[in-house]
């Protein structure tokens, strides 16, 4: 039980798919994780934990074109949680 508990206390484990190649070559950092966790759960229908992790990659992010990216994946997610209700 103690090998789990230190398991789920270690670092956040990345999914295969985020070592390839994508829009920001790697995703290193915090913002580009949460990015891409945000848009995981928005193709999974999940808006409302898309919301929060695009939130927390907006609050993340450093330059301005990040931010304009996850803006407009922002908005997109909003869209459709105004449209579902």
């Amino acid at each position: 039980m103690s090998s789990w508990f230190i398991a789920a206390c270690s670092e956040r484990s990345k999914p295969a798919d985020l070592e390839r190649p994508g829009f920001f070559n790697t995703y290193a950092s915090n913002c580009q994780l949460n990015l891409y966790q945000g848009r995981a759960y928005a193709a999974q229908g999940r808006f409302e934990m898309a919301k929060e992790h695009l939130l927390l990659a907006l609050a993340q992010s450093t330059d301005l074109e990040t931010r304009r990216v996850v803006a407009n994946e922002l908005k997109g997610v909003e869209m459709s949680i105004l449209t579902l209700r």
